[in-house]
């Protein structure tokens, strides 16, 4: 697996529901959602006010793909603070790391 994949495995194995991380290194957003889709829900909602389409994809946690634990979206930088209120209003704290 390369360094990315771990970082990730590393990351979305230490989230819980109500948390997510944008790494500034990749502009990534990182968050477990609930079974009900809720966090994706709200996700989606703010791209369509936005106006912009993204793809929220599951992350892998082991080399050959078939554990998934934890989503992930690219979220640009001039859209990080609306998203993150976003969240924060649904009760979801972001956090920034820099890895």
């Amino acid at each position: 697996m390369s360094r990315d994949r771990i970082l990730e495995a590393w990351l979305v194995t230490r989230l819980s529901g109500d948390q997510a991380v944008y790494r500034t290194s990749n502009s990534q957003l990182y968050f477990c959602d609930p079974a009900s889709g809720e966090t994706s829900a709200v996700l989606r909602q703010v791209f369509l006010a936005l106006k912009v389409s993204r793809r929220i994809e599951r992350v892998g946690i082991d080399a050959l793909g078939a554990i998934f634990v934890g989503m992930k979206v690219v979220i640009e930088p001039v859209e990080l603070p609306v998203i993150s209120a976003a969240l924060r209003l649904s009760g979801i704290a972001v956090e920034s790391l820099e890895l």
